[in-house]
């Protein structure tokens, strides 16, 4: 299956599928819900799912009913990609980019502001702390930029903290609702790597002609032998490579914050806590109908290292029903380790 490298850098939109008031229906023309059943029958996750010559019929049948057309296109959608899909029109697809930009905006703020990074707990001084929240990209000729700048920023929060001293560090993705998983990978490399300069293997999205490969470098992630986001020389590489690490996730961990639980799925000397993840670890890819409108098309599986994963939930190694208690025994944990027992 042709993958499009360059929509799979770009925000999920999932939440604005065929969603406009009923008033003010917004559907894609005849010529695009043709086009859109025929893309999601031919490659759709899950499109074994659905009986395509009944939904056709359904459609056809619903012709001169906004609303029905609505629903029909809606549960095509919704059947093949388990929830994660969206047809989106181009009108709303340049406001969804305003308002991301909005967003990204507003995480780069200072702690407290809305979507800012969530402020560390009080910890044991050797613990180290990094919050990776969700980052959209906003479609367009700067998407690149931005990647390249939230993941030297994760790496600078890194690199802040690693004076020598930390014996283990904590990545909390519990806030992470998706958005670009690639500058999460890179923003993260510093701990996610074990070797200096190997390339590492640290994911896949499985698909029907195999797996395609998240590479993990000293300074880019790529997918199998594309390039996604570069850091180049200005890469940070943490002063213990390999230390012990705890991961939080929980119930709004999605999407591309549940590829980044994946990634360090597998990872020696790693344990995960909190609750089990949202449960949308399946890959989207972008594609324009004839329109002008766009379909978020579920396409794969998202896959740990070992090649383990079913697009599901994600359950945590260690459950822990509250903030606090996460913290705890992530705390506890990490402590317990050699590298942190013997300091």
């Amino acid at each position: 299956m042709h993958v499009d490298l360059r929509v799979m850098a770009v925000a999920l939109f999932c939440a604005m599928a065929l969603a406009a008031p009923a008033a003010a229906i917004e559907l894609p023309t005849a010529q695009a819900r043709i086009e859109l059943l025929d893309m999601l029958e031919r490659e759709a996750l899950y499109r074994d799912r659905v009986d395509w010559p009944e939904m056709r019929a359904r459609l056809s049948a619903a012709q001169g009913n906004p609303e029905k057309i609505r629903d029909v296109l809606k549960e095509a959608i919704g059947r093949s990609s388990a929830g994660h899909g969206a047809w989106i029109s181009a009108e709303r697809m340049q406001a969804e980019g305003k308002r991301l930009g909005r967003i990204n905006a507003a995480r780069t703020a200072a702690p407290g502001a809305v979507g800012a990074p969530v402020p560390a707990p009080r910890l044991d001084p050797r613990i180290g702390w990094v919050d990776v929240g969700g980052f959209s990209v906003v479609p367009g000729p700067a998407a690149q930029q931005q990647m390249q700048d939230r993941a030297a920023r994760w790496q600078a929060t890194i690199r802040e903290q690693d004076n020598g001293s930390r014996c283990g560090w904590i990545v909390d993705l519990r806030g992470n609702t998706g958005g670009s998983m690639w500058p999460m990978l890179l923003g993260v490399a510093p701990l996610l790597r074990n070797t200096a300069v190997a390339d590492e293997i640290v994911g896949a999205f499985a698909e029907a002609d195999g797996p395609m490969l998240w590479h993990s470098t000293p300074s880019d992630v790529r997918l199998g032998a594309d390039v996604i986001v570069d850091l180049g020389q200005s890469a940070y590489q943490a002063k213990q490579l390999g230390a012990p690490l705890a991961v939080l996730v929980g119930p709004l961990t999605a999407s591309a914050g549940e590829a980044t639980v994946l990634a360090f799925r597998g990872r020696p000397q790693t344990r995960s806590f909190g609750e089990p993840t949202a449960g949308v670890s399946t890959a989207n890819v972008v594609r324009p109908l004839v329109d002008g409108s766009s379909l978020v098309l579920t396409t794969s599986v998202m896959q740990d290292r070992n090649g383990r994963g079913d697009g599901l939930k994600i359950t945590p190694d260690q459950r822990t029903r509250s903030d606090t208690a996460t913290i705890s025994a992530a705390q506890a944990w990490l402590l317990a380790q050699p590298a942190c027992a013997t300091r």
